[in-house]
């Protein structure tokens, strides 16, 4: 792990601040105040001083003003502000008016991981505070003083520019499961998502506020809304198990970019709504009434497509079966299995609903 040194109070992290030279070259004049935290090599590990009562622990990204990755050029029209910085950064430390401390920590915005800021967090925190995740995903913070693991979920506060890009890639009309789960996903008001301790006079630290909830996601199939179908799911299936034998070796990664190709091609052709291109994951982003009505039409233009892409959840079916592959009963199985799963994803059937854990 790259070192970066255990800075345990606001005192510590304002002289850290106060004795770092800032990082001066062509790609870094003075006024931008890069000060790293850790090596100097890794400049984009830094310390940024908000104002005299707040300094921000930052590793790069949304909320950093020079190594803002991806979205440096909506700045100009959303510039960042101290706020955002001390809203967004991973790690804040804080010099409250009645001489209080407090260090509030923020996991990264959206459900997908965030490996580099995992590593930042787990190597700036201070002693008696340890970052932790799971397999499953989740991340947490010991308090080792209380004994105490405390959920760190992922956030939904984001900067306004990258909010507002998104809405504008919308309103362009560009579709994609990124844009709609970003758009989905963020907000710029403060989520109430980080966790903040006080720094207590001996140097341990003392959660502010309740622990948040660990929350998982759980999959709801509305069966009455289903049942309208099934006759047409199994037609559709039946079609897939007949063909699936003879096109199997085909169903690689340049044949459904193909299909994706054609399929666009069609939606322009016949001036179709609700079907969005998505690589090789064919009608991943499709409106679910679109969905529904290739269900319906066994003569619909699509329908071909639709086909394939039923074979293609079929193939990934049986790739991903590390069972006995001669106990064709089982496989059949576990491949009806992943197609049930697909199809209701991919026809709205299937709701995923947070509880708790």
């Amino acid at each position: 792990m790259t070192y970066i040194p255990n800075l345990n109070s606001f005192d510590e992290v304002a002289k850290k601040y106060a004795d770092t030279k800032p990082v001066r070259s062509t790609l870094h004049p003075v006024e931008q105040d890069v000060r790293p935290v850790g090596k100097r090599a890794r400049k984009w590990e830094r310390i940024i001083k908000v104002n005299d009562r707040c300094y921000a622990l930052s590793c790069g990204g949304y909320a950093d003003p020079v190594f803002n990755w991806g979205y440096s050029d909506q700045l100009k029209t959303h510039p960042l502000t101290t706020k955002d910085i001390a809203l967004c950064a991973p790690i804040v430390w804080r010099k409250h008016k009645d001489g209080t401390e407090t260090i509030t920590v923020r996991n990264g915005p959206g459900e997908w991981q965030h490996n580099q800021t995992y590593s930042f967090i787990s190597r700036a925190l201070p002693r008696e505070l340890w970052f932790r995740q799971t397999r499953e995903g989740k991340q947490y913070i010991y308090n080792r003083a209380a004994g105490q693991t405390l959920h760190l979920p992922k956030t939904r506060t984001v900067p306004r520019h990258i909010l507002e890009y998104h809405k504008r890639q919308a309103a362009k009309g560009i579709s994609s499961w990124y844009i709609k789960r970003y758009l989905t996903a963020f907000q710029t008001e403060d989520d109430g998502l980080s966790v903040t301790f006080k720094r207590e006079s001996d140097g341990k630290f003392t959660l502010v506020g309740e622990p948040h909830k660990v929350m998982v996601d759980r999959t709801r199939v509305n069966k009455d809304e289903k049942r309208e179908f099934k006759p047409h799911i199994e037609a559709l299936y039946a079609w897939a198990q007949a063909m699936y034998p003879m096109m199997r070796d085909q169903l690689n990664w340049n044949f459904r970019m193909e299909i994706n190709k054609q399929l666009e091609q069609i939606a322009k052709d016949h001036g179709i709504e609700g079907f969005a291109k998505s690589h090789s994951a064919l009608f991943l982003n499709a409106e679910k009434e679109f969905v529904r009505a290739i269900l319906k039409d066994p003569e619909h233009v699509m329908r071909y497509g639709f086909g394939v892409a039923v074979m293609a959840s079929m193939h990934d079916g049986e790739r991903s079966y590390y069972g006995d592959k001669s106990d064709v009963e089982a496989l059949a199985k576990h491949i009806r299995a992943r197609f049930n799963r697909w199809i209701n994803e991919m026809a709205g059937f299937a709701t995923k609903v947070k509880m708790e854990k």
